[in-house]
């Protein structure tokens, strides 16, 4: 057997990676699984960047990865959260009181450790504990069930939590890092520009208005608790967790059909889109006009719509992200980036590199009293997210449209990682599209290759007595698995704000009776279709080895049949199907498969097992 070049990367970077963690955990992991060296955030703000230190090390273990990773995700996990009780910032595991857009963020370590080792009673109760708070009877009082809304824009263990901050005294011209943003509010007498909170009095009247503005109420943000109760409905399959979750979303999808089918990003007190306290359909925390807009409306409503989808098989709740869409879509506008202000200027062009400076087509993100502004390149994940969940025609067609205007060479694997560990969205859709998946996935895989080079350079540089530094661990963590998910799961990374990992499909391993590949086998899911899927499996081992394959993450697709064809001697095998999203493979060492499925889309209740 001729071995492919993107099987040798794939299983290399698997073994490379190996090696990675155990470097990092050296260095910056106690034995009690706290994060060295420690210390105290400033405010509220921080609890999540502890956790994102390692989102990504269960997702390389359910891939393949070792049981050792997998304990010592499970140590970190517990000593950041012991650590973060410590620090009043954690009460009982969960996050006493921050906003959905950190919290998601925070909780994708957990949810991976979820999906990758959901036998575990620990993790199961913890799911449990945490999805209960948003329950109407919880004594934490984050629900207001009679109108179907979450209380305040900061909520958690704790309960709702008012304001922004537990003190505010002033919003001045020293929150440099906030500037690109603009201002928080718009509107406030004498307050026209950024310059202008330098005026005295005008620093403590923002902060005054701030605390007011984003302190109660329910934003759209908080959408991201849904993946949260659609994990526990996984782990459990009790029907209270379905029913919130359909009740949750549907009543947002009215919000968002009532507002002319674009989402709004707040609900005041008495449970009416643009209440006290925002007075408006836009303006709320996370919202349209402040920070980020799309940036964090549409992972809210990508999770809602994905969590309906996944407890109910009803695909509707995805009309909330192809709303945002839809709407900003239709702005759009031909221009250099380089040439214009925007608030994620410098991602763009470590993203775009040379053709950050040709014309590309922007959208809007943000919306204000004035309309749209801080154009920018659409972030291809969530269109693409939004099509790879519900597999609609119109959604495709608009990814189709995208690369076809877009204006940037949708084929080019970018040598970049960014925070989020994604990006190259735009680069796999392309392939799966002109049936090219071999070459990118050689290609992207290299470039992790590339990316844990640097990373490692990074940690053996970075001088720890140079005291606490909440983002250092995420600065050098080298586990890199977008390239992973994308090429062996046939999924993007999981959306950072709190998405779960889906995958279209995983694979288990018998002989060790855990999930993932075996240690020499490499997986290509080849091609992606509503009804018909491909996925190539090579054994680069020396002895047989035999894979489950699962059809999705979540066993929610039936497998009607099942074909291997063997690349190698052309033979034809038709599979059993077990159970009914399973089938088992045997390859024998040095073979090269392919396994041909037709598939029924979310036709069995999902299920974490």
């Amino acid at each position: 057997m001729t071995v492919p070049e993107w099987a040798l990367l794939q299983v290399s970077l698997r073994e490379r990676l190996e090696d990675a963690w155990r470097e990092f955990a050296a260095k910056y992991v106690a034995a009690d699984g706290r994060l060295t060296p420690g210390g105290r955030p400033i405010g509220r703000d921080g609890a999540d960047d502890f956790l994102e230190a390692i989102f990504n090390w269960p997702t390389l273990y359910a891939i393949g990865g070792s049981p050792e990773l997998l304990e010592c995700s499970l140590r970190v996990w517990r000593g950041v959260t012991e650590q973060l009780e410590e620090l009043g910032l954690f009460r009982d595991g969960f996050e006493v009181g921050y906003d959905w857009f950190h919290i998601g963020e925070g909780l994708e370590l957990f949810y991976g450790l979820c999906v990758a080792a959901p036998q575990n009673a620990e993790l199961r109760d913890a799911v449990i504990r945490f999805a209960s708070l948003y329950l109407p009877d919880s004594a934490a009082h984050n629900y207001e069930g009679e109108l179907d809304m979450i209380r305040a824009p900061h909520n958690g263990a704790g309960g709702p939590r008012p304001g922004l901050e537990d003190e505010l005294p002033r919003f001045g011209t020293e929150r440099v890092e906030l500037r690109p943003y603009g201002l928080p509010i718009v509107g406030l007498p004498g307050i026209e520009s950024w310059d202008d909170l330098d005026k005295p009095g005008n620093a403590e009247r923002m902060a005054e208005a701030m605390q007011r503005r984003f302190g109660s109420g329910d934003v759209a943000v908080n959408l991201n608790v849904v993946s949260l109760v659609t994990l526990a409905w996984l782990l459990t399959g009790e029907r209270r967790w379905r029913d919130w979750v359909e009740r949750y979303v549907a009543a947002w999808m009215v919000r968002a059909r009532d507002n002319e089918g674009l989402l709004p990003d707040n609900v005041g007190a008495d449970g009416a889109v643009g209440g006290v306290p925002v007075a408006s359909w836009f303006g709320g925390l996370y919202g349209w006009t402040w920070p980020h807009g799309i940036h964090s409306l549409l992972p809210a409503a990508l999770n809602a719509g994905a969590g309906m989808l996944t407890v109910s098989g009803d695909a509707r709740g995805l009309d909330l992200a192809s709303g945002i869409l839809d709407a900003v879509r239709r702005q759009a506008v031909r221009d250099v980036p380089s040439d214009r202000a925007m608030t994620m200027k410098r991602r763009w062009s470590i993203h775009f590199d040379d053709e950050f400076t040709t014309e590309l087509e922007l959208w809007p993100t943000r919306y204000s009293v004035d309309g749209w502004f801080d154009y920018q390149p659409p972030q291809v994940a969530f269109p693409l997210w939004l099509w790879w969940h519900g597999r609609r025609s119109g959604d495709r067609e608009r990814l189709e449209t995208m690369r076809i205007r877009g204006g940037w060479d949708w084929n080019r694997v970018r040598p970049f990682r960014d925070k989020e560990e994604a990006g190259h969205e735009d680069a796999w859709f392309a392939a799966l599209e002109d049936g090219d998946v071999e070459r990118f996935a050689a290609s992207f895989l290299a470039v992790a290759h590339r990316q844990v080079d640097e990373r490692l350079r990074a940690l053996r540089a970075d001088d720890v007595a140079s005291g606490f530094d909440q983002d250092r661990w995420q600065r050098v963590n080298p586990v890199v698995t977008e390239a992973l998910t994308m090429t062996a799961l046939g999924a993007p990374q999981a959306l950072y704000n709190g998405g779960l990992q889906h995958a279209f499909v995983r694979y288990f391993d018998p002989a060790s009776g855990r999930p993932g590949l075996p240690p020499r086998v490499a997986a290509l899911v080849e091609s992606i279709e509503p009804e018909h899927a491909a996925v190539q499996l090579v054994n680069l081992g020396d002895s047989p080895a035999e894979i489950v394959l699962q059809a999705g993450g979540f066993s929610e697709h039936v497998i009607e049949h099942a074909v291997m064809h063997n690349l190698r001697t052309g033979a034809e095998t038709t599979l059993g199907v077990d159970g009914p999203s399973r089938v088992r493979v045997e390859l024998p060492p040095g073979q090269r498969v392919r396994v041909a499925l037709r598939l029924r889309l979310h036709a069995v209740e999902a299920r974490l097992a």
